[in-house]
């Protein structure tokens, strides 16, 4: 079928990105072309109008309500938002939100596909005019394009998605592991160790370099995949010991199983003197292990965590960490949301925010000799 005979019986509606490429626009200019909404110029909102009439296209809910000035709300979906992090770049959200006049829809996808997929979809029923999601998969997006295909815009928080046409505000994951490995590493530690979080169904495989032994990582690209792949490259480059022995993970957001998987790294009959953990759970859970385990900190065994949290200055020793700032992300995110909102129609952009290692006195020199530790 041409593009100018509309639709044939049988086959799918069209969708707003049906009308944009048959009009030589963005989505988000069709969206607000057919709906009658943001800053659309005479003779593109024709074309667009136009393009419409060509293929059959009737507007959706979605269309009309923006057509009668649009319902002012947004969506944020969490993935798991009784976690600071997220909780604070919730915050960013909707204190921009509400800068703006709009009212923020929150939802929890618990980190779990399923959940987020119908979160999304009563973000759309409830005609939310863009969403803010921290995506559970980078590879299962069907339920953001259509999102997208309906003219609502989707920023990505935290993780980027490559296969998705969608903005994303993210930190390098992989320098800022690299920044904390080294810093170990530049004291003197040679066996360093790695607790890291992540999703059973997008989990690292380890793999042997050929010719050289030194491991790699295969995965998904997601926060926990690449900062394995920065702590790796550290090791490689300083020559320090690269075994699989070395590195544990845990399920996301689980708290106990952190601290389990942390007390079987420090026990190894040669453990790490040094450990780095990749989020704020895991963080906390080599804490509590090293502390029930008996170890001094950092005489024993040193630590680096992740996310400047509060309690990370409150303890004894204060805790090394690289700090980011979910709030500055979240704020970020909405505020270009906003921007796609109002008629920005640049291209798709990558937003990656700063991180800085503080280093405090969990870390030291690494002291040769034999470590004793409790049961």
């Amino acid at each position: 079928m041409s593009a100018g005979t509309g639709a044939a019986p049988g086959r799918r509606r069209p969708t707003v990105a049906d009308v944009a490429r048959e009009a030589g626009v963005s989505v988000a200019t069709a969206g607000r072309a057919l709906g009658n909404y943001g800053r659309v110029g005479d003779d593109l909102r024709e074309q667009v109008q136009a393009a419409a009439e060509r293929l059959g296209y009737s507007p959706n809910a979605v269309a009309r309500s923006m057509r009668s000035g649009g319902t002012r709300s947004i969506g944020f979906v969490g993935a798991d938002i009784s976690n600071p992090y997220f909780a604070t770049a919730m915050r960013g959200i909707c204190d921009v939100a509400r800068e703006q006049g709009y009212e923020p829809i929150l939802a929890n996808s618990d980190d779990r596909l399923e959940v987020e997929h119908a979160a999304v979809s009563v973000l759309l029923d409830k005609q939310v005019e863009g969403i803010v999601v921290a995506p559970t998969s980078v590879t299962d997006v069907a339920h953001l394009e259509r999102a997208k295909e309906l003219g609502v815009p989707i920023v990505l928080l935290d993780r980027h998605i490559g296969a998705l046409e969608a903005d994303s505000v993210v930190i390098d994951n992989e320098a800022a592991a690299y920044e904390a490995v080294a810093h170990l590493l530049g004291l003197g530690h040679r066996r360093v160790g790695l607790l890291a979080c992540v999703d059973p169904a997008e989990g690292p495989e380890l793999v042997a370099r050929t010719g050289t032994g030194r491991l790699t990582v295969r995965g998904a690209a997601r926060p926990s995949i690449d900062r394995i792949r920065g702590y790796l490259a550290a090791v490689d480059d300083h020559r320090a010991t690269s075994s699989a022995d070395l590195i544990e993970y845990t399920p996301l957001s689980d708290a106990a199983q952190a601290q389990r998987r942390a007390e079987a790294l420090l026990a190894q009959a040669e453990p790490p003197t040094a450990v780095f953990a990749t989020d704020n759970v895991t963080t906390q859970g080599l804490f509590m292990a090293a502390r029930r385990r008996g170890l001094a900190i950092p005489a024993d065994v040193s630590l680096v965590g992740f996310d400047d949290l509060d309690w990370t200055t409150l303890v004894d020793p204060p805790l090394t960490v690289v700090a980011q700032s979910p709030l500055d992300m979240g704020r970020a995110a909405a505020v270009r949301l906003f921007e796609r909102i109002k008629g920005d129609d640049r291209p798709a952009e990558r937003i990656v925010l700063p991180t800085e290692l503080v280093v405090r006195s969990s870390t030291a020199e690494h002291r040769h000799g034999v470590r004793e530790h409790s049961g």
